[in-house]
């Protein structure tokens, strides 16, 4: 897992300040260059949610602003998103959950919005955390899983507003799982 991740950081990093700005990167990046430089950020619904705003405003801060910086954090959300199947190892076993994390390493689309100041691999990654935390909870049963549910919950909502149709899927898969479960008692 770790020459997995390594390798798919190394890939969203490899000459990732070289290709042009694009439209939708350019907005984002110049709200959190606004944002970073002190003049403050007005919750626009063009922009989708405030979360990707503010972190990169806070990488601007921290790192300067260019082209590269602007792509930092989804650099990082996309080498998460390659090492979360490690946490389902229980479903879908050692082997299952390794080439899982190949598949989203070296496939070409996550690579490109691993690279693109864009919320979605945002999305992804609070996609995929919320199916985990909710097997995990469906397997374990313990209340953890339902805060870390609520925080990835918020973040998602802070992020774009396809949140609640990804709600309204997880959330009718776990009350299709409740009346299969409970049928014989219903009948």
């Amino acid at each position: 897992y770790v020459v997995i991740i390594l390798g798919a950081l190394l890939a969203r990093l490899w000459d990732l300040g070289s290709r042009a700005i694009h439209h939708d990167e350019s907005l984002h990046a110049f709200y959190a260059w606004s944002f970073a430089s002190g003049h403050g950020y007005e919750h626009n619904p063009m922009m989708h949610g405030p979360f990707q705003i503010e972190a990169s405003g806070l990488i601007f801060r921290m790192l300067g602003d260019s082209d590269f910086t602007a792509r930092i954090l989804y650099v990082i959300a996309g080498t998460i998103l390659v090492g979360m199947p490690i946490l389902l190892r229980k479903r879908l076993g050692s082997l299952g959950s390794l080439f899982s994390s190949v598949m989203l390493a070296i496939s070409p689309t996550m690579l490109y919005f691993s690279r693109f100041a864009r919320n979605d691999i945002l999305m992804a990654v609070w996609t995929f955390g919320l199916v985990i935390a909710m097997w995990r909870y469906i397997d374990e049963g313990k209340p953890r899983y339902l805060y870390i549910s609520a925080g990835i919950l918020a973040l998602a909502f802070a992020t774009k507003e396809s949140t609640y149709v990804i709600t309204a899927i997880l959330g009718g898969y776990l009350f299709l799982g409740m009346v299969i479960r409970s049928w014989p008692s219903i009948r």
